[in-house]
């Protein structure tokens, strides 16, 4: 991965200032919720010719606050402070290539009027809702961009196992470590019956 350019550095300075600035300024700072920060953060991002998640970049270019995930201070950065604007989080897909945009980019004619308008727009009401603390809405927002990005980026988000399913795999190797054990015991007193009947 790149090295993060002055101007990056710059806008995260900026973000980690607003965010605590706004925590200074008002009884209810406006901070983005762990869970719609780590939902927000799910999404994928094109850098060069890499495709990963928000929450890999964001692990990668900021280590974790007293206060705040990762995940936290950089979906503020994004949303709050303008970082969306140059992210490259709208794939397009034409004549077998993929091709990814930010919602600034000027975007090829080739390109239907609806898709322009989604990838235009989005973010700016994506933001309100925020500002608004309809996390429900959030949520809903951020669910259709990972579909969009599913859709026509032809990727598939990583998936994160279930804590039931890393439960459950832990309980089979239990399972099968006992069962094991339980044998070898079984096994074992059979040749001690065996060996004393000899006798």
């Amino acid at each position: 991965m790149p090295s993060l350019s002055l101007s990056s550095r710059y806008k995260i300075v900026l973000a980690l200032l607003f965010i605590a600035g706004s925590a200074s300024l008002s009884a209810s700072p406006l901070v983005i919720p762990q869970k719609q920060a780590a939902h927000f953060c799910q999404l994928l991002v094109s850098e060069g010719p890499s495709v990963s998640t928000l929450a890999l970049r964001a692990h990668q270019m900021m280590p974790p606050d007293d206060s705040l995930s990762v995940e936290q201070i950089f979906a503020g950065y994004v949303l709050l402070a303008d970082g969306w604007q140059t992210m490259r989080l709208f794939p397009y897909q034409e004549d077998g290539m993929i091709s990814w945009y930010s919602a600034t980019d000027e975007l090829p004619a080739s390109i239907d009027s609806e898709h322009q308008k989604y990838i235009s727009e989005v973010f700016p009401r994506l933001i309100a809702e925020v500002q608004s603390g309809d996390w429900k809405t959030v949520d809903a927002y951020i669910d259709r961009m990972i579909q969009y990005q599913c859709q026509f980026g032809g990727q598939k988000l990583p998936l994160r196992p279930s804590p039931s399913v890393i439960i459950g795999i832990y309980l089979l190797f239990f399972a099968f470590f006992f069962a094991s054990f339980l044998i070898k015991k079984l096994v074992k007193s059979k040749k001690m019956c065996i060996f004393a009947n000899e006798f």
